[in-house]
């Protein structure tokens, strides 16, 4: 007999460990789940700063003097935002991050054509997401109406906004019911010819 209280104290002391531990492990998946939680805004304030960044670099671009309108002048802005954008120059060589926008020059030397130079863009996923063709409306006007010249398309036709007189930002974007909301894809800044454009 003198044995069963000793018993039954340690039985309290198992127990009362026991629930202990519950609690606390209850308690440490609940931190857990918040502090994911609180990396979620996160990471969407951060999508949401670089989409305006990228808004910013691309009114750089717009604005450039047609002297600088070339691979070096985008190479001379791209230090600028570096620390800011995870900018890359289309090499078809190597291979880039798949994080990375993709920006590649190119010239059209015939004087007859609409566009004489422009810079592409490729807008991976990550940013995609949180750039959609309502920030370009928002930032550098309206869409340029025209008439589409083919009918309905699985994918929709680009848009063109038109900043200056030889200057136009060119979007194509994801399939959306909603066209300002639909993530943008690819951002083309044209130059276009100014002898055919006067």
């Amino acid at each position: 007999m003198r044995n069963s209280p000793l018993k039954l104290k340690n039985i309290d002391y198992i127990l009362s460990a026991f629930v202990l531990s519950f609690f606390l492990s209850c308690n440490g998946e609940n931190s857990q789940t918040k502090k994911n939680q609180s990396i979620i805004p996160e990471v969407r304030e951060m999508k949401a700063h670089q989409a305006k960044v990228f808004l910013t670099y691309i009114d750089s671009i717009v604005k450039l003097p047609d002297t600088k309108f070339n691979d070096a002048g985008i190479r001379f802005l791209n230090k600028r935002f570096l620390s800011e954008l995870p900018l890359g120059i289309h090499d078809s060589i190597k291979e880039g991050n798949r994080k990375d926008i993709f920006i590649q020059y190119y010239q059209n030397n015939e004087t007859y054509l609409e566009v004489g130079s422009g810079i592409i863009f490729l807008i991976p996923e990550t940013i995609t997401d949180s750039l959609v063709v309502a920030d370009f409306t928002d930032y550098f006007g309206h869409i340029k109406t025209e008439k589409p010249l083919i009918g309905i398309t699985a994918q929709p036709l680009p848009v063109h906004i038109r900043v200056s007189s030889h200057r136009e930002i060119k979007l194509t974007f994801k399939n959306n019911e909603n066209r300002d909301q639909a993530g943008v894809t690819t951002v083309e800044v044209l130059n276009l010819n100014k002898e055919r454009n006067e």
